[in-house]
């Protein structure tokens, strides 16, 4: 009889390696960055007053792709890129939650004078969004430097 293993242990995979992780990362922030326009022009469309359905067709997908990009982001684990990875996160769940609040005052507003108020202070992403460019141009010498080196 031949000598047969049923159960194989699995082969450990091969860890990322901090070149691997750097280009996550900076995929990561350059997709934050790129749908960062459209956040914008979704706040305005709110603060304006649009059709709630169309809006949160269109903006219901932007906040569950910042928070996938959240879930992506556990996979970078080169301590060295640690900060990147919390600020980042911060940065992507802002972005989601403001959407997801301007579509939830959208919907109330008409109930009171002090929401409508509200609603028409809606604006940009603020300072989330200047520090989403900072940390992409950041991370963008960072991988440049890392190639060059």
């Amino acid at each position: 009889m031949a000598n047969v293993k049923l159960h194989r242990e699995r082969a450990r995979p091969v860890p990322p390696t901090y070149a691997d992780d750097l280009g996550l990362l900076r995929r990561l922030a350059f997709e934050g960055l790129y749908w960062q326009d459209e956040i914008e022009d979704l706040l305005a469309a709110i603060r304006d007053g649009g059709d709630l359905g169309e809006l949160s067709r269109a903006g219901g997908p932007h906040i569950s792709r910042y928070e996938a990009m959240r879930v992506e982001l556990r996979a970078v684990r080169h301590p060295a890129l640690r900060r990147f990875v919390v600020a980042l996160d911060e940065v992507f769940a802002n972005h989601a939650m403001l959407l997801h609040c301007a579509l939830d005052l959208l919907a109330v507003s008409w109930r009171s004078e002090r929401l409508c108020e509200e609603q028409s202070r809606l604006g940009g992403v603020g300072a989330q969004g200047e520090r989403l460019a900072r940390l992409a141009a950041e991370i963008r010498a960072l991988a440049e430097s890392a190639s060059a080196g």
